[in-house]
């Protein structure tokens, strides 16, 4: 009888777990997360990283300080293909996310296919909201394509462009753009130009040396909503970033 007992616990422990649709939710997401690093989740919502390259440097970026986000690694070997990216969705995909987000480790706009295919994929699976953040710099990166409209047409619901200074010098001190002094006024275009087809937020990061209050006029100015987002790397990190912004 004793030998029964140790039988039959295992099995109702394993009936007891299974029952709870958040663990199953854990269960499968961790399992295809360690597979290609396309997707990652945290509560209810999806996360989808369609690229870890990126043509910026930011020195506040958490590429600088670890290879992923929430516990996951989100490293990748190269782009993947849009086919790719919509397997890691139908894998990883449960019906208690009420949320996706593209954020990739990188720019998610340098694989513009493999985006534009993980939202139509999305809107496939449920009618949820689908956010986009980007550095904003795709009139540069595509310049032949017209890409507010095709993110809108794939059925993009809202985008946050990462905007981050106030002004031309302070952006490229701080996010070390690869096309150098076109970089800024392009993002505010491109702000202006998906205004006309979905939700737009630009965001910064709060930073001492930052002036908030500039970029938080400079959203005002556009008409878009506006958000701070809280600095997540190490702390005596921004002494650096102070003395290079400062310098």
């Amino acid at each position: 009888m004793r030998q029964r007992r140790k039988l039959r616990r295992p099995r109702a422990i394993f009936l007891k777990i299974n029952r709870s649709p958040f663990t199953q939710l854990r269960i499968k997401c961790a399992f295809h997360m360690s597979e290609k690093n396309l997707t990652y989740w945290r509560n209810k919502s999806l996360y989808i990283n369609p690229s870890a390259e990126c043509n910026n440097d930011c020195l506040f970026c958490v590429r600088q300080f670890g290879d992923g986000v929430f516990g996951f690694d989100l490293t990748l070997e190269s782009l993947p293909s849009p086919a790719e990216i919509e397997d890691a969705i139908e894998r990883a995909w449960n019906p208690h996310f009420d949320e996706v987000a593209i954020v990739g480790f990188g720019e998610p706009l340098l694989n513009l296919d493999g985006t534009l295919a993980a939202i139509r994929k999305v809107k496939q699976l449920a009618d949820v909201p689908v956010r986009l953040n980007t550095n904003g710099e795709a009139l540069l990166i595509h310049p032949d394509r017209d890409v507010p409209k095709e993110l809108a047409e794939a059925g993009l619901d809202r985008i946050q462009v990462s905007l981050n200074a106030p002004d031309t010098e302070t952006y490229l001190r701080l996010c070390r753009p690869k096309y150098g002094r076109a970089t800024y006024d392009s993002i505010l275009d491109f702000t202006e130009r998906c205004k006309q087809y979905m939700t737009v937020e630009i965001s910064a990061v709060d930073i001492p040396g930052v002036d908030i209050e500039a970029c938080r006029g400079i959203a005002d100015r556009l008409g878009v909503r506006f958000r701070l987002r809280v600095f997540k790397g190490p702390e005596g990190a921004l002494d650096g970033i102070l003395r290079t912004l400062t310098s």
